[in-house]
């Protein structure tokens, strides 16, 4: 379903990201760990579209979506949900899941 393959991610000359690859299979769990500061965040920010990476591909379905932008992949079905972030802090988590699934569209 969602994989990456051989991600370079930069933040300037920093080289975040070193051929990184994974795959997520559909009706499985795939975790990404490792300490603070080895590229998770960094990792799901080239997944999503926040950030561009220089090398690598990125395939949802077996599509190429490296170069879309984050709101084609989440009409794609994508979806990040930060961290203790409180986008909507009065909204229950299946309100805010809602509200992230509102980009696919009513045929979804």
């Amino acid at each position: 379903m969602l994989e990456a393959s051989a991600i370079d991610l930069y933040y300037g000359a920093s080289h975040a990201l070193r051929g990184v690859s994974l795959a997520a299979a559909p009706g499985r769990v795939t975790c990404v760990l490792g300490r603070n500061g080895v590229g998770k965040t960094s990792l799901l920010r080239a997944l999503f579209g926040l950030e561009r990476p220089r090398a690598g591909t990125i395939r949802l379905d077996g599509e190429d979506i490296s170069t879309l932008p984050p709101h084609e992949r989440a009409r794609r079905g994508m979806a990040l949900v930060p961290q203790a972030r409180e986008i909507f802090p009065r909204l229950s988590v299946l309100e805010n899941l809602m509200a992230g699934f509102a980009a696919l569209g009513r045929e979804h």
